[in-house]
């Protein structure tokens, strides 16, 4: 039975969609793509897992107000993850997630926001095949902030993926979470640069 939670710096191959729900004349785009590494149970390193984001943010950001932002994860993971999970006597995973997005507006002031993803169930994939999953949540961006440009950035401490497997039954075989982290280090992790009031940001 897969149960147990890892705080461990990994890689994991995410494409991570941000749609603004605000205005979309003025959204910015965003578009980027990470690489991480993984110390997953009964496995040990998994690497390479990478991430592209895209999508938009809005902007500008109504001064005062919040704004949500629906993320979509698409999760890309080694065939090594596959290999356990058949092993393990998975028929089927669900993928879910946990990550931050730090906001600072012009002031320097910093608001972190949680985004905790969910995603249903997919079958495991055949021997020597990548894992992939789906996760979706909304980030909320605070109203509190000051006019101007602001930046978001993905904070690459607080990235957790957590896999769900069942068996043929449906039974559920625990969970596995693991802590990842940028493989290389030193990666930009900037979402993007967004107008807080009026104007907008390209």
């Amino acid at each position: 039975m897969i149960a147990r939670r890892i705080a461990v710096l990994g890689s994991v191959g995410v494409i991570v969609t941000l749609l603004g729900s605000g205005v979309a004349a003025a959204d910015v785009s965003v578009d980027k793509t990470f690489t991480w590494s993984a110390n997953w149970p009964n496995i040990g390193t998994v690497s390479p897992i990478s991430t592209e984001v895209l999508g938009s943010m809005v902007s500008p950001v109504p001064l005062g107000t919040p704004e949500n932002s629906n993320v979509t994860v698409n999760i890309d993971a080694p065939p090594s993850v596959t290999q356990a999970l058949i092993d393990a006597g998975a028929a089927t995973v669900a993928g879910s997630g946990d990550a931050w997005i730090t906001v600072t507006d012009p002031n320097g002031t910093k608001a972190n926001i949680d985004v905790p993803l969910s995603g249903p169930s997919v079958a495991v994939p055949a021997a020597g095949s990548d894992l992939t999953a789906q996760a979706t949540g909304v980030a909320q961006f605070p109203g509190a902030l000051d006019a101007g440009t602001a930046s978001a950035v993905l904070d690459a401490d607080h990235v957790l993926i957590t896999l769900t497997p069942t068996d043929s039954s449906g039974n559920p075989l625990g969970t596995v979470t693991v802590q990842l982290t940028l493989d290389p280090a030193g990666q930009d992790t900037t979402l993007a640069n967004v107008q807080v009031g009026s104007g907008s940001q390209g």
